[in-house]
């Protein structure tokens, strides 16, 4: 990947007219985290968290249709810090919690 350092900004890229459309800012400045859509909500967690001197455990969500809204902060991942993790959801019917795989 390409390192430009922690970045708060959000990019959905429309698919329709390949043009990137911006989105609300992340609460926490970060890099090398992971994200994924659960339920149509953005999901973006870990990564190294600008003036955190570790990975970090933070969750954040843009809730579904929330071009206009906010991300907001979860409690910490229960399975702990990550960095350059990759998220997947998992299907649907295959999870009643909406869980991911990372």
């Amino acid at each position: 990947g390409y390192y430009i350092g922690p970045v708060s900004e959000v990019w959905r890229l429309d698919l329709a007219t390949l043009q990137w459309i911006p989105m609300p800012a992340l609460v926490a400045t970060r890099y090398d985290h992971a994200c994924c859509v659960v339920r149509k909500a953005l999901v973006v967690l870990g990564g190294y968290v600008k003036d955190e001197e570790e990975t970090s455990s933070r969750l954040e969500m843009l809730s579904a249709g929330g071009a206009d809204g906010v991300f907001t902060d979860f409690p910490a991942l229960s399975c702990g810090r990550i960095a350059g993790g990759t998220a997947i959801a998992v299907e649907e019917s295959d999870s009643a919690a909406g869980e991911g795989v990372l």
